[in-house]
C-alpha cells in the first residue's frame, strides 16, 4: 500500500461493501451519506466510509 492510499485500510469501507454489510442497496447507503448518518471522506473521487460509523449506525438499530 502506498502512502497515498491511506484510505484503503480496514478503517474504511467502500459503498458496495457497506451495502453488503448492512444488507441494503447502494442507493440506501448514498442516502445515509447525504443525511450525515455515516461518516466518510473522498479520495480521488472515491467515497471511503469510516467503518466505525457503519458499526455505530448498525448498533443504533435505525435500519430495522
Amino acid at each position: 500500500m502506498s502512502p497515498r492510499d491511506h484510505y484503503n485500510t480496514d478503517e474504511f469501507m467502500s459503498v458496495p461493501e457497506v451495502a453488503r454489510h448492512l444488507g441494503v442497496g447502494r442507493k440506501v447507503v448514498y442516502s445515509l451519506l447525504e443525511t450525515g448518518q455515516l461518516a466518510y471522506a473522498r479520495e480521488r473521487g472515491a467515497i471511503r466510509i469510516l467503518a466505525a460509523s457503519v458499526a455505530l449506525f448498525q448498533r443504533s438499530g435505525k435500519l430495522t
